[in-house]
């Protein structure tokens, strides 16, 4: 279990507003400084097989006495990489600027980074041409360069764990969970969420035997799903002899020789320092430093006109469609326009598997428009920054000052809402809803808007369309599961 919404930490100085991730060791979130009103990333110390947390006070326990030594070394361990963190200085790098135990376990504090992951790219977009990966994979071995100087590693090298900010840095983030595989009762594997990144040795339960040639392995395998879009197999699958996906025929020779030799099985057999590694990657017609400026302004410059700039806000894009708000590309809880997202109760900010009467939230009490109050707002709470539902008046603007068009999107069907103003449009999915069965999957749409019906605590309104046919505001009863799609200023 999460820390809830609006959860304060450190007697009031940080407030959470969005649960952004889990692993093995620890729960990420996106909080506000409150004197400061700036956005941080919090992480949590927790480790999910041995840690419970009260629902009351939040207050966090090891469930099992015999493993209590075990989280209790763990956790200094938590703090350690804290510490180590705050004193590396690199743009690379996330900074950490503060860390405290509270609720019985630890937890440190971050730069919050606008963007998008390198996994969420690839999803979106699919394979990236050779230039653009070597111009990120170039970035992330800097950062590398800079932690393996200072006598450390980072040992989760991944597409998720990079992230690309508003100005097309890449910025390593989630340093260490894996530096803490050093004890006999903890299987490193079942720890894992990304197994197809990490080299044998790592897999073992003896983190002495890592060394940098450690990431360099998942700095290769990263650069291989880039340039395929393909996750690699594991490094077990590939030491009982299957063999990867081959690279596009378009890759060139170095870069093929220096994935070929990161993703050696045997650690010794692999570059050794971040250097090497960068030497394979090199022509002797052009520098690190040449090849890198050609990048930038050729194919990274595209990219950044493609999805980043001025069309995205807090990692999210969005389209101006001329109207008083912007609105987002994808609902709340989809990675494409197409997907349907996630579906939410009116004034509930978590989805469910049952949209019944009996397990209502907040159902018949009178809140409110929950425009931008992230206890009932569902975009607010799980986008964070100016993110939130829009209102009734909004959803009106939209059908009032646009064109509808049934069409098909990544084969799903729903409406193609083009502005009458700029000629600008986004995809609203027909995704159906959800009561205690889910349906009308790419034949109807329901977005829900913040207006309640204020003569009726029972409903709110709500953006209705039918295949082909009528759009329009109308209300419904508020413990349906319906989508969401966000707005921001």
């Amino acid at each position: 279990m999460n820390l809830p919404i609006d959860t304060l930490l450190q007697g009031g100085k940080y407030r959470i507003v969005r649960f952004i991730s889990s692993g093995g060791f620890g729960c990420t979130y996106e909080a506000i400084h409150v004197n400061m009103e700036e956005r941080v990333a919090i992480k949590e110390f927790f480790v999910k097989d041995f840690c419970n947390r009260d629902e009351t006070t939040s207050h966090v326990t090891v469930g099992t006495v015999c493993k209590r030594a075990l989280v209790d070394k763990l956790r200094r361990q938590f703090i350690d990489e804290a510490k180590v963190l705050f004193r590396m200085k690199h743009r690379g790098i996330v900074h950490v600027s503060d860390v405290f135990e509270e609720n019985g376990t630890a937890y440190y504090v971050m730069d919050y980074v606008d963007g998008l992951s390198l996994d969420e790219i690839v999803r979106r977009y699919g394979a990236m041409p050779e230039q653009r990966a070597l111009h990120y994979i170039r970035q992330v071995a800097d950062a590398l360069r800079y932690v393996h100087e200072h006598n450390y590693l980072h040992l989760n090298i991944n597409p998720s764990n990079i992230i690309i900010d508003a100005d097309n840095n890449a910025i390593l983030i989630d340093f260490g969970d894996s530096n803490w595989y050093d004890e006999a009762d903890v299987d490193p594997e079942a720890m894992y969420d990304t197994p197809d990144y990490t080299p044998l040795e790592q897999i073992g339960s003896n983190v002495k035997n890592v060394l940098p040639a450690t990431d360099i392995y998942a700095l290769g395998a990263t650069l291989y799903k880039l340039l395929t879009g393909i996750t690699p197999l594991s490094a077990n699958m590939l030491a009982s002899g299957e063999e990867l996906d081959p690279l596009p025929e378009t890759i060139s020779a170095p870069t093929r020789r220096a994935i070929s030799a990161a993703m050696q099985i045997r650690k010794n057999d692999r570059p050794q320092t971040i250097a090497a590694f960068l030497a394979l990657l090199d022509t002797s017609a052009t520098s690190a430093e040449e090849s890198d400026k050609t990048v930038i302004n050729d194919e990274v410059t595209v990219l950044a006109d493609s999805f980043m700039s001025q069309e995205m806000y807090n990692g999210h894009e969005y389209v101006d469609l001329g109207l008083s708000v912007k609105w987002a590309t994808c609902n709340v809880g989809a990675l494409l326009p197409s997907d349907y997202g996630d579906y939410f109760a009116w004034g509930e900010v978590k989805p469910k598997e049952e949209y019944i009467e009996s397990n209502r939230e907040n159902l018949w009490q009178n809140i409110g428009d929950v425009s931008g109050n992230p206890k009932y707002d569902a975009a607010r709470a799980n986008w964070g920054g100016s993110w939130r539902m829009p209102t009734q008046a909004e959803m009106q603007e939209l059908i009032d000052k646009c064109t509808w068009i049934w069409t098909s999107q990544e084969g799903r069907n729903g409406y193609k809402v083009t502005s009458k103003i700029n000629s600008n449009s986004i995809f609203l999915p027909a995704a159906g809803l959800r009561g205690s069965s889910l349906y009308g999957i790419g034949e109807l749409g329901n977005y829900w808007s913040s207006t309640p019906d204020e003569s009726n605590i029972y409903g709110a309104y709500y953006l209705y369309f039918l295949r082909g046919g009528s759009y329009y505001p109308s209300l419904y009863l508020r413990y349906y599961g319906f989508s969401v799609r966000p707005v921001s200023e």
